[in-house]
């Protein structure tokens, strides 16, 4: 019998569980610089807009999630050149309320809809719908206008663009970048060991491989949760995050090729070993000790380093036993599949030196190397295609009922829009606070919005009684300077531990940011009153409009992302040899669907990773199937246009390897669905793929092949990984 109060309760546990990650105290202290320094100056020098600097210098602040200088600067430009321009139009508009309403709805629906474009788009839509309340609630004076305010917020906005990008560069994904790059370390031990191991029993039969593949499995579920963790926090995924997603998993996959080569050689009698076959067997060991550890110096660098080669592959140990081969065919065997092996590490360690340049130097472009991957240049293997119209396809894509995004776009514009008219029929004094609670409160999920709720109203509850507290004591404008500095600072150092935590130190922080020249400060009561009203308005609305019931969400999100890739696949396959523009039509239907399904099942991990407090297994295994989906899609793009590039009569070559692959899709998506393992994975997956080399087809098309078996292999370890609710072992491939 289920107790009443059980969703009642977990809601608080989940309210009030403190994530794993420590405070930010650099974040917390560069962002009170970037917002206290525009208040001191204009105090100082009298120029008045202390409140309007103030708010651009801490929104800017909040919006850098760290990552590459130019993306970062982007950001932080739309935010300031979007907050100035809501500026302008909330003042223009504040007072007239026939007008004020519509325009509330249509910004507070814009906005929202940024949050399908990731972290940037949440950060630049949020800065701006909230700046746009602000200015609609306060009216301008004879000397603050619109645009003066607006003058002020970009002068506050640059100035956190100074501090981030000049003075106080943030580097948030340290900590993950250190993680992974000593799984690549532990992989580099690992991988000598073997060498020394396979030479030292040259002359002996032996099955004990040596011990170093429990470091090598901590230091993986090390990065994992290290990656969790800087998710924490954040609104959504980005490129470098992705990116060293990537990398993680390519260490998992080097691990088992580097088992599997052991287990083969080891598997070979004495008698039947071949010296110089053995030689190469250690030679390429030694290769990918030493390509592990250049990967390992270049993850932990935040420049750009030298390009790594990647010159080794299975073609000296095929030499090797070309004349042996005759002379005992079964060590033959055991031979061809390590150098097999070996030829998919290649390619593995090529994707990874390709990643961590376009990580370090914070585009998707694959960087030259020297090396082949059986006889395909890495850049053809991992190249996937820019799609200049993606904005405007993932917008459409947005535009639709379907859409979480869109539903949840719809309800803040109506909830928010509601509060502004309850706040001037009710005549409440600073009631934007009101608006600004609904704002922050409600999510695309009703759970996570009960729970952030819980979490601002308390947390508010708390501010506004210590604001009210200190008031009582401190009057002087230089301990209110002080005051202000140490709790924004406090507010976003605990914004990755427990969001009741920030909004304590928020409330406070708003109250001398948005009234630093009236010096009231009973605005503390008037503050915990319009926030138990926007948490009443913003529950309503995650209630009553639209609401989304979320505990079994993700399987499903998951799942249609699956299917859809499939469709997507089976449709490039089939019009393989069709140009026209209909075909074009079809495949780019296609391809919004799978946009529309992928941002869903990014949208309903969020609320999954806002409700988790426990182990990061199943998040990390989510984390990988959303990266590599994504990758998925990318890469039959690419196979869809080859078709331009290539002679007609191909798709004769790929129906063979597609009929395998969406079978595999299927059963995948089947079995998030049902919650069982997957499947185990056809081995005529990589047959066909084979096949296809003997087919006759091109290189280019090859390749294609190849990275989709091997992404759908590592969807496969994923997904295994999810059903199973924690990491499996490496595994040979």
């Amino acid at each position: 019998m289920r107790r009443p109060l059980g969703p009642t309760l977990h809601t608080v546990r989940a309210a009030t569980a403190l994530a794993r990650p420590r405070p930010a105290y650099v974040a917390g202290l560069r962002a009170a610089v970037a917002t206290v320094v525009p208040l001191m100056a204009a105090q100082v020098l009298g120029t008045g807009g202390a409140t309007w600097t103030s708010l651009g210098g801490f929104n800017g602040a909040l919006a850098d999630r760290g990552g590459p200088y130019r993306t970062r600067a982007m950001t932080m430009s739309a935010v300031a050149l979007c907050c100035a321009g809501a500026m302008v139009i909330g003042t223009l508009a504040s007072g007239h309320v026939a007008l004020a309403i519509p325009l509330t709805f249509a910004v507070a629906f814009a906005t929202c809809l940024g949050r399908a474009w990731g972290t940037p788009g949440v950060s630049v839509g949020g800065a701006t719908l909230t700046t746009f309340v602000i200015a609609l609630a306060v009216p301008a004076s004879a000397g603050d206008g619109a645009f003066l305010r607006a003058g002020y917020e970009m002068a506050g906005g640059l100035w956190a663009m100074a501090v981030a990008l000049v003075v106080w560069p943030l580097q948030p994904y340290r900590p993950a970048r250190l993680a992974v790059a000593q799984s690549y370390r532990a992989l580099a031990a690992y991988a000598a060991d073997v060498a020394l191991h396979l030479r030292a029993t040259l002359d002996t039969d032996t099955s004990e491989l040596p011990a170093g593949s429990a470091a090598v499995r901590t230091a993986l579920e090390d990065a994992r949760l290290a990656l969790t963790q800087s998710r924490r926090g954040r609104p959504g995924t980005s490129g470098r995050e992705e990116r060293l997603v990537v990398l993680g998993e390519i260490v998992d996959q080097l691990f088992a090729h580097v088992v599997a080569i052991a287990e083969a050689i080891d598997s070979i009698h004495a008698v039947a070993r071949v010296s110089s076959a053995d030689a190469a067997v250690g030679t390429a060991l030694d290769d990918i000790t030493r390509t592990a550890h250049a990967l390992a110096g270049a993850v932990e660098t935040e420049g750009e380093p030298e390009p790594i080669a990647v010159p080794w592959n299975g073609d000296a140990l095929r030499g090797a036993i070309a004349g042996a081969i005759a002379a005992d065919p079964a060590a033959a065997v055991h031979y061809q599949q390590a150098a097999a092996v070996l030829d998919r590490g290649a390619q593995y360690a090529g994707v990874a030196s390709v990643t961590v340049a376009a990580l370090n130097a914070g585009h998707g472009a694959a960087s030259p190397t020297p090396a082949d991957v059986a006889g395909v240049p890495v850049a053809a293997v991992i190249s996937e295609p820019d799609e200049p119209d993606s904005a405007l396809t993932t917008l459409r894509a947005m535009l639709s009922w379907d859409s979480l995004i869109f539903r949840y776009a719809l309800r803040v514009a109506v909830v928010t829009a509601l509060a502004v008219a309850l706040g001037d029929a009710l005549g409440l004094k600073r009631g934007y606070w009101m608006t600004i609670t609904v704002i922050v409160i409600l999510q695309p999920y009703t759970g996570v919005t009960a729970q952030r709720a819980l979490q601002r109203v308390v947390g508010t509850v708390l501010g506004g009684l210590l604001t009210a507290a200190l008031g009582a004591l401190f009057h002087d404008p230089r301990a209110i300077l002080v005051l202000s500095f140490v709790f924004a600072a406090a507010c976003v150092a605990l914004l990755p531990v427990n969001y009741a935590a920030f909004s304590i130190f928020l409330t406070p922080t708003f109250v001398l940011l948005a009234e630093a020249s009236a010096g009231d400060w009973h605005l503390a009561s008037i503050r915990v009153l319009n926030t138990l009203l926007g948490g009443a308005l913003a529950l309503a609305g995650s209630r009553l409009l639209w609401p989304s019931p979320e505990k079994t969400r993700l399987p499903g999100f998951m799942a249609a992302a699956l299917h859809a890739n499939r469709d997507y696949l089976a449709a490039v396959v089939a019009l393989f040899d069709d140009r026209s523009e209909a075909a074009g039509r079809a495949l780019r239907g296609s391809r919004r669907r799978i946009g529309l399904a992928t941002v869903n099942a990014e949208e309903s991990f969020q609320r999954l990773l806002g409700e988790s407090s426990g182990s990061g297994g199943r998040l990390a295994s989510a984390m990988t199937f959303l990266t590599y989906t994504r990758r998925l899609t990318a890469s039959i793009a690419a196979l869809a246009l080859a078709r331009h590039s290539e002679q007609g009569g191909g798709s004769d070559g790929l129906r063979r390897f597609t009929d395998t692959a969406t079978g595999v899709l299927a059963d995948l998506a089947e079995s998030i669905e049902g919650g069982r393992a997957p499947a185990p994975l056809p081995s005529a997956l990589a047959s066909e793929a084979a096949r296809a080399r003997e087919a006759g087809l091109p290189p280019l098309l090859r390749a294609r092949l190849d990275r989709l078996a091997r992404q759908i292999r590592l969807l496969h370890d994923a997904i295994g990984r999810w059903t199973l609710g924690e990491p499996d072992p490496a595994s040979p491939p």
